[in-house]
């Protein structure tokens, strides 16, 4: 796959637009950036600075209606450096051993996220 360009085609799971706060961290660096989107395989990061494909990353975000944080591991599938028509600078992120019980945290925020009108 080419940097820079999504693979929303390819995703198994869905994911659901959403504003969060997410900190993470590579193995040199500590970053705070905002996801746009999100779903139990993945999501999208916002940021200026997008890591480079294959960088493994320790995430951490609170998910809205949730009273503790999610902790997982992940890997950065693609980069976009540049921004475009519509589309932000950032990077997809997918998670690694996603924990049952984050699962399925995620998989209720997002039905209650897409029941909002």
């Amino acid at each position: 796959m080419k940097k820079g360009i999504s693979p929303a085609g390819q995703r198994k799971t869905t994911r659901t637009s959403t504003v969060i706060r997410v900190d993470y961290h590579d193995t040199e660096s500590f970053f705070r950036d905002f996801v746009y989107n999100i779903g139990t395989g993945g999501m999208f990061i916002a940021t200026p600075k997008p890591l480079k494909p294959g960088a493994p990353l320790k995430l951490e975000f609170l998910l809205p209606m949730c009273d503790y944080p999610i902790r997982v591991n992940g890997e950065v599938t693609w980069s976009r450096s540049v921004s475009s028509e519509g589309q932000r600078r950032g990077m997809g992120v997918k998670f690694d051993s996603l924990s049952p019980s984050a699962k399925d945290k995620i998989d209720t925020i997002i039905k209650q996220l897409r029941s909002v009108p």
